[in-house]
């Protein structure tokens, strides 16, 4: 209640010092005379000046030390001062019993709340600079430094009604009795009889203790019970366990003869499984049989497709003794003629030898500049595309033939693989 009513005090009689240094002191200040109206409106105050400072915001604020004398204007400034030093923050008001604010209390230095010291200060001391981003806000900065009020002695807090006690004594207009007098002895007469009026006799005493002697007992019988109902819900608890690994141990026969079963099952399958593959086996056996059989008959065809290959090559090498194939056919097939295709047509066209080799692919073909078709690059050589050779041929060495009941085209050359290859390759432009 007394920091209350300081704070209260302090609203209506601290003002800025940095605002208003034409403040007047407490000095100056004359009581008005008896029977003179304090305020128009019955001594209330019904709004603040701007520039007054409320005490409940004013506990809290922290405080800078400067290192300097700083003149600020009435803008004050936009944030604390780099050069400012943030030593604490005011935790109380000193008032003087005639209104006057006497002083603050800054608690100084320590950590976290921790370690701090108590330091007062007077008001004239401190500077209170405009905030001029808040406006109505201020910071509250003192001329020193933070090693000066880390050194200043520690503000001690004193008991107000004790020291007028001890004043008044000292000047002889009340004294402090120090031994008991008959009148203290009536006094101590009275509060016995008081607390006799009240019941508080040894009697009432024995009685209380009786009272809790019996509720001392009843907590006794109290907790009997508890450990008593603690003891049958343990036995109950040991007959659950006892009835749940009986389940379990049951579940785990059920499970085993289970495991059982399912291997009984996975062995009758495995031997099915078995007979299964022996049949297959069997089976497999004869289809290599018929294959060897099918393989025996395609090679004697194969022989007989030699044979004929055998004649065709000497045809083609008959035909193409004077290096044009012109004129040349293959059995089921009829020539065509390179005007009569498209370069799409071409391109790709399988290329074979005299032995019906696959010797190559087409993979360009050359035009004069007089559009005239003249040569095809054949790309021979190399795997799966890889390391090809490309070599130009003239067309007049190829025949291209296209089967006669079916879309089968051909391209036909009297050279080897080998041959093409000892052809210098083939560099476009």
């Amino acid at each position: 209640m007394k920091r209350i009513l300081a704070t209260t005090a302090l609203t209506a009689s601290l003002c800025m010092p940095a605002f208003a240094q034409d403040a007047t002191t407490a000095e100056e200040t004359t009581a008005p005379e008896a029977g003179t109206e304090m305020m128009a409106d019955g001594g209330f105050i019904q709004t603040a000046d701007p520039k007054d400072v409320m005490a409940s915001d004013f506990i809290g604020k922290r405080v800078y030390a400067m290192s300097g004398e700083m003149e600020y204007g009435e803008e004050g400034v936009e944030q604390a001062d780099a050069e400012w030093d943030d030593i604490g923050e005011v935790s109380d008001v000193i008032l003087a019993r005639t209104g006057e604010v006497e002083g603050v209390i800054v608690d100084v230095g320590g950590f976290l709340g921790m370690g701090e010291k108590p330091v007062a200060l007077t008001m004239d001391s401190l500077q209170l600079v405009a905030d001029s981003n808040s406006p109505g806000d201020y910071f509250v900065t003192v001329s020193s430094s933070r090693e000066a009020l880390d050194q200043a002695p520690a503000f001690e807090f004193t008991d107000p009604a004790a020291e007028m006690e001890q004043a008044e004594a000292a000047d002889g207009s009340m004294a402090t009795p120090l031994e008991e007098t008959p009148g203290e002895e009536a006094e101590m007469a009275e509060t016995g009889d008081n607390a006799a009026d009240t019941g508080m006799t040894d009697t009432g005493m024995t009685d209380d203790v009786a009272e809790a002697d019996a509720d001392i007992e009843e907590a006794g019988e109290n907790a009997e019970a508890e450990m008593a109902e603690a003891g049958d819900a343990m036995e109950n608890a040991g007959e659950e366990v006892e009835q749940e690994v009986a389940e379990a141990g049951s579940e785990i026969d059920a499970a085993a003869d289970e495991a059982e079963a399912e291997m009984a099952d996975a062995g009758a399958e495995v031997e099915a499984a078995a007979d299964e593959a022996g049949a297959e086996m069997a089976e497999a056996g004869e289809e290599i049989e018929g294959a060897a059989e099918e393989a025996g008959n395609e090679m004697a065809d194969a022989a007989e497709d030699t044979e004929a290959a055998v004649e065709g090559e000497t045809e083609m090498a008959d035909a193409s003794q004077e290096g044009d194939m012109t004129g040349f056919t293959r059995e089921g097939y009829s020539e065509v003629m390179v005007t009569e295709l498209s370069s799409e047509d071409l391109t790709g066209l399988a290329v074979y030898d005299p032995n019906e080799n696959r010797v190559g692919e087409i993979s360009e073909i050359l035009i004069s500049s007089d559009g005239v078709v003249t040569d095809a690059v054949i790309d021979v050589g190399g795997f799966l595309g890889i390391g090809e050779k490309p070599v130009a041929i003239s067309f007049k060495g190829i025949s291209l033939q296209q089967q006669s009941d079916g879309d089968d085209l051909r391209a036909y050359v009297n050279t080897t693989e080998e041959q093409l290859e000892s052809f210098p390759e083939y560099e476009d432009g």
